[in-house]
């Protein structure tokens, strides 16, 4: 007579397996529920809630706010050149014309004439609107011969936003002080109000001045331009020569002259002193022969 056993170990082998996964199905189920949004969707599709606010929305408009606040790009503009010109005080002036012109001013000239043969020259510190400083140095080279150029842009920016935000502080901190000092009730706290007011008040003005002169030049360029007078070769031959003898017999009368104007106020003094020695010479040949 057979026995049941070897049918119902096959059975429940199946059994353990099919149970087995079962649990292996529903644990994955499981762990992709988690994984599914509100509405079925994949949290890449939408934005992370953060704490602190109330959805990722907020983030993602704050991003954008960060970067509208970039600063400006503030310069410092200095440029030089050199010219040559045949009159350098003519193109001089016609320089500090162009910067007038353009809205600017002069804020130093120095003209140097032609002294011992040796060569004329100018220099003038121009100020010119930032916005203008390369169309004014294109015009110098109708004023002379260009012989150099350059151009220096200092970035500012930092001091700007720096020297701004200490202003906006102190003001701040000034109106508190004299709110504090109008409703101060005793004579203590009334001095430490004003003492306080007044250092606050005193550091504000200068950082006013600060930026009032950091922006001045900021809007108007500072050029410095020099002039010097055009070196002409010596002609040869005997044409040249005699011009050149002729300009050193110029400069000798010159110098003959200017030495003859120089000595008079020596010769008018050397006269006095002789007429007043023969004077007394004379006065004392009387007074012998009387006697």
């Amino acid at each position: 007579m057979r026995t049941a056993r070897p049918r119902t170990a096959p059975t429940r082998r199946l059994a353990a397996v099919l149970c087995i996964a079962g649990m292996l199905a529903a644990a994955g189920c499981a762990t992709r529920e988690p994984d599914l949004g509100p509405g079925g969707e994949s949290p890449d599709a939408g934005a992370v809630t953060a704490p602190g606010t109330d959805s990722g929305i907020a983030l993602a408009e704050a991003a954008p706010a960060r970067s509208q606040v970039t600063p400006t790009r503030q310069d410092v503009v200095n440029a030089t050149v050199s010219l040559d010109a045949d009159d350098p005080i003519g193109a001089a002036d016609r320089a500090q014309a162009l910067a007038e012109q353009r809205g600017g001013r002069v804020d130093s000239r120095t003209d140097s004439p032609s002294v011992d043969d040796g060569p004329a020259s100018a220099a003038l510190t121009l100020r010119v609107p930032a916005a203008e400083v390369d169309a004014a140095l294109d015009e110098f080279g109708t004023i002379g011969r260009v012989t150099a150029v350059g151009v220096d842009r200092a970035d500012v920016t930092d001091q700007v936003i720096d020297v701004d935000a200490r202003i906006a502080a102190l003001d701040a901190t000034v109106t508190r002080l004299r709110d504090l000092l109008a409703t101060a009730s005793s004579t203590a706290d009334l001095l430490a109000a004003e003492t306080a007011l007044a250092d606050r008040q005193g550091e504000l003005d200068s950082l006013r001045g600060q930026q009032q002169s950091l922006r001045e030049q900021i809007d108007l360029a500072t050029v410095s331009v020099r002039i010097t007078e055009t070196e002409t070769a010596s002609r040869g031959g005997i044409g040249g020569a005699f011009a050149d003898g002729w300009h050193a017999l110029l400069r000798s009368l010159t110098a003959v002259g200017l030495f003859l104007v120089a000595a008079v106020p020596w010769a008018v003094l050397v006269a006095v002193v002789v007429a007043l020695v023969v004077g007394v010479l004379r006065l004392r040949r009387r007074r012998t022969r009387r006697s």
